[in-house]
């Protein structure tokens, strides 16, 4: 059993608490325009750019000018133009046989201080559901902290609770038209699994991400304090999550187009937006 690993790599606190060997995993269902991990969009994969590539590279001839056709790219399984050593063309994961992951995981204990451990998080981890099933469930074996950041998007989610000790979920609006029209994809069963967990855990972290003109007014803030007062979850606690820019260079690098503009949210607006929450007794948290 394999996982599609984008990346990994030690993150402190930002992931779950402590010091954390954080993977990101191939495959998200949601198409966020402010994403800084564009190349997890594909379940298959997305093809990265890094230079000028020769036309021989590709067998099929679909490098034209040093620049691959990106949408004939996507319909080739074998990707040979990945496989040449002086390349600048890659595929955006590598196959991680659970094995491997757990061998790594165990290795990296003396790593894992301050409550530390392994985190999964995307692109959407979940759309890997049974290998990651079977990895949390093989990590809690191990006496490994797991900690798995998701947009709560799968119904099997649930499934997860036990084998998850830190549960962050991304909350990106309160309107499932709004958050629909902007990424593709509603809010019900988002909604849903936030319920279940609020109902069935002890412990649960929101990601709220501001970007200005979709969730980031004070209307926005008063409507998504309504929600998570309604879930009546006193340890619920929330952790917003400015714009910003980074990874904005890989849209271009996977042959995709970065349209946001205008999309800051200041300091003040910041602190506003918090001032509300607090005021109907939520718990902020900065990790």
């Amino acid at each position: 059993m394999y996982l599609k690993v984008i990346n990994k790599g030690f993150n402190f606190s930002q992931d779950g608490p402590g010091n954390r060997l954080v993977y990101h995993l191939q495959g998200c269902n949601m198409r966020c325009p402010w994403c800084s991990m564009p190349e997890s969009f594909p379940q298959n994969g997305s093809l990265i750019v890094k230079g000028p590539a020769n036309e021989d590279f590709c067998p099929f001839g679909h490098i034209k000018d040093g620049k691959p056709n990106f949408d004939e790219c996507a319909l080739c399984v074998c990707k040979p133009c990945t496989k040449i050593l002086s390349s600048p063309l890659y595929l955006s994961y590598k196959d991680v046989s659970l094995d491997d992951l757990i061998s790594e995981a165990v290795r990296s204990r003396p790593m894992f201080f301050a409550g530390g451990g392994v985190t999964f998080t995307g692109g959407e981890a979940t759309l890997q559901f049974p290998a990651l099933k079977e990895a949390l469930k093989r990590l809690k074996a191990q006496g490994i902290h797991t900690a798995l950041e998701t947009n709560a998007s799968v119904s099997k989610l649930p499934q997860l609770f036990d084998y998850v000790d830190w549960l962050i979920i991304d909350y990106k609006h309160y309107d499932g038209k709004k958050l629909e029209d902007v990424v593709g994809l509603g809010n019900e069963l988002i909604l849903k699994n936030l319920k279940a967990a609020a109902k069935n855990r002890k412990q649960l972290l929101v990601h709220i991400p501001l970007i200005k003109g979709f969730n980031a007014s004070i209307l926005d803030a008063h409507e998504f304090a309504k929600t998570f007062r309604s879930l009546n979850f006193p340890q619920l606690e929330i952790e917003f999550l400015p714009y910003h820019e980074y990874g904005k260079d890989k849209w271009s690098q996977c042959g995709l187009e970065y349209k946001m503009q205008d999309a800051f949210v200041s300091d003040q607006e910041v602190k506003e937006i918090i001032d509300v929450f607090k005021s109907y007794s939520l718990n902020i948290v900065n990790t």
